[in-house]
């Protein structure tokens, strides 16, 4: 194999150095799940659905995190790794209120209904504590905080520093604590939002919702 190849899914595929594994999948059209990402910012390696094989290593990779090296041999799919990703994700939804949010709420609000369909995540076999309280008091006119939906994928934290540079939101407490904030833990209209709405649209759940849209619906 010659430099700057490795073999995805039984194919040789030539990569760009610094290129991870995820997104040298996203260029040959390679399905590969995923809650956290966003290729707007950089790679986190969350949620951990985007793990993939590699051969020689015991363990499976967040692929969005791994950059590939010469004579990788991947496997972006088999039995093991979708059976990893199906327990997952019946873990997280386990945690949610609902699954079914009008698409109103954003234009990604439904990533993890289609992930939880696609995998027949329903079966409801995990329950216990929930993390994140809805901040349904907030009384600002533009964006819905709907918590209980929230799955501390912190891309609507990293949207808000990386993009826009406002850090009007953040995450307090760790575990089953986790919540997704602002300064001091008070409305929106008090911190340093801008309300730019870069939050809403990235966020996979529908935990963060456009008022006025759903005014006008």
């Amino acid at each position: 194999m010659t430099d700057n190849k490795i073999i995805l899914d039984g194919k040789e595929v030539s990569f760009t150095p610094g290129e991870t594994i995820y997104e040298i999948a996203t260029r040959q059209e390679t399905f590969i799940p995923t809650l956290c990402y966003d290729p707007r910012l950089k790679a986190f390696g969350a949620c951990r659905l985007c793990v993939v094989d590699i051969k020689g290593m015991k363990n499976p990779v967040a692929s969005c995190t791994t950059a590939a090296t010469a004579g990788m041999d991947v496997s972006t799919s088999n039995e093991r790794i979708e059976k990893f990703r199906k327990t997952l994700l019946e873990m997280v939804v386990s945690e949610n209120r609902e699954l079914e949010v009008t698409p109103l709420r954003s234009i990604a609000s439904q990533e993890l209904t289609l992930l939880v369909d696609k995998y027949d995540a329903h079966n409801g076999r995990f329950q216990g504590a929930q993390s994140g309280h809805s901040k349904l008091d907030d009384a600002n006119p533009f964006l819905l905080r709907d918590y209980d939906l929230c799955i501390s994928c912190y891309r609507c934290v990293r949207v808000c520093a990386e993009q826009e540079g406002d850090y009007a939101i953040s995450v307090m407490n760790r575990g089953f604590h986790t919540q997704i904030t602002t300064e001091f833990n008070g409305f929106l209209k008090d911190s340093a939002c801008t309300f730019c709405g870069q939050c809403v649209q990235t966020c996979p759940t529908g935990a963060l919702g456009d008022k006025k849209a759903l005014r006008n619906a």
